[in-house]
């Protein structure tokens, strides 16, 4: 319960601190608005990552975690990436001995840091973004799979040069990212292509691959263990995944507002590029979840790719007028809030096991953090 009551803190209470910033545009360079924009991201940066820096045995795979940091440093065999190697032996050689909690830390620190800046350099609304941040348990996971979410705010923060079209820094950040998780590499090509404007045949030759995902998943399958031979021996996860209701839910939900703005704001969505590339990053994530969802880890890779619902939703609100406007933004507000509702209920999930929150500072009884 105490964990449900701080995450739900978090939300609110950013929120409302996010609410005072300006987006970038409005902004002369320099100004005091723009200081005061800093000093708050600096405070939400606190706000953030002081609970993440402070939890201890929180997330499904922390203690996996502790065991990797441990084979690292010795040059035992392990799964993770050389970046990820490369920075437990450093820092574990610093420090001389087996600090995890600062590997934590570090992690936490840089996951809010890069995800913070990303939202501040490309958000139509900070203040929404935000929220969407922590209601859609993009934040909390972090708490989970930190090599990935590392990875995914390095990602998420390159859409900020493919939106330029700034492509030698775009493929810089995500060759960094992929030193930590590998999954990044999908964005090299699927983000460029989500940034050119398709033609009707395209979309013609997307439906085409979806329905083949369909009805030829071993021939996929096949192509998916010819990329990834590692996975060749590892039969729990080449039993096939299963079909995400909600993944789906929520990218067709987004999807389907993003066309119908299409239809009612068509020449401000052509002044703005930038979210015609989010809302086609989101059909193809829709494509994913829905036709090809026994790929291992299809989750992981479909992150890459809705996580840009950040931005988009903001996006297509800030099209709005009106009363319009108040009413779309308060339909997000509400499906961001049922949407965290669910996240808080299976955040006690083995799989998920954010939740009981615990932190080095009050040790629950049979738990012994390494300092």
């Amino acid at each position: 319960m105490q964990g449900m009551m701080l995450y739900t803190l978090l939300l609110v209470l950013g929120t409302v601190i996010a609410a005072y910033i300006r987006p970038r545009v409005q902004l002369i360079r320099g100004s005091r608005a723009e200081a005061l924009n800093r000093l708050i991201l600096v405070i939400l940066f606190f706000l953030l990552a002081v609970p993440a820096v402070l939890r201890v045995y929180t997330g499904n795979d922390y203690y996996t975690y502790i065991e990797h940091f441990h084979d690292s440093k010795l040059d035992h065999y392990v799964v993770t990436e050389p970046g990820f190697n490369l920075l437990v032996k450093l820092v574990y050689g610093a420090l001389d001995g087996e600090y995890f909690l600062v590997i934590f830390g570090i992690f936490s620190c840089a996951t809010v840091f890069f995800f913070l800046q990303a939202i501040y350099k490309q958000s139509a609304d900070p203040a929404l973004s935000f929220f969407l941040f922590l209601a859609l348990g993009l934040y909390y996971m972090s708490y989970d799979t930190v090599r990935y979410y590392f990875a995914l705010g390095l990602v998420f923060y390159s859409m900020h040069y493919v939106t330029k079209k700034q492509w030698g820094k775009f493929v810089i950040l995500v060759l960094a990212a992929a030193l930590f998780h590998k999954t990044a590499l999908v964005v090299l090509p699927a983000y460029p292509l989500a940034r050119i404007h398709w033609k009707k045949w395209f979309y013609g030759l997307l439906a085409a691959g979806a329905v083949s995902g369909l009805l030829f998943e071993s021939a996929w399958m096949k192509l998916f263990v010819w990329l990834y031979p590692s996975y060749v021996n590892e039969t729990e996860y080449l039993e096939g995944g299963s079909l995400s209701i909600i993944n789906v839910a929520r990218c067709l939900g987004v999807v389907a507002l993003g066309l119908m703005m299409w239809q009612f704001e068509r020449k401000a969505m052509e002044k703005r590029p930038e979210i015609g590339f989010y809302l086609r990053l989101n059909i193809l994530a829709l494509i994913l979840y829905a036709c090809f969802s026994y790929i291992p880890f299809v989750s992981r890779i479909g992150y890459y790719l809705n996580v840009s619902q950040l931005l988009l939703l903001p996006s297509l609100v800030s099209l709005a007028k009106g009363k319009k406007r108040l009413i779309l933004y308060g339909l997000v507000l509400l499906a961001g809030g049922l949407y965290f509702i669910m996240f808080l209920y299976r955040a006690s999930d083995p799989l998920i096991r954010v939740l009981p929150y615990n932190t080095w500072l009050t040790v629950p009884d049979g738990m012994t953090p390494v300092f």
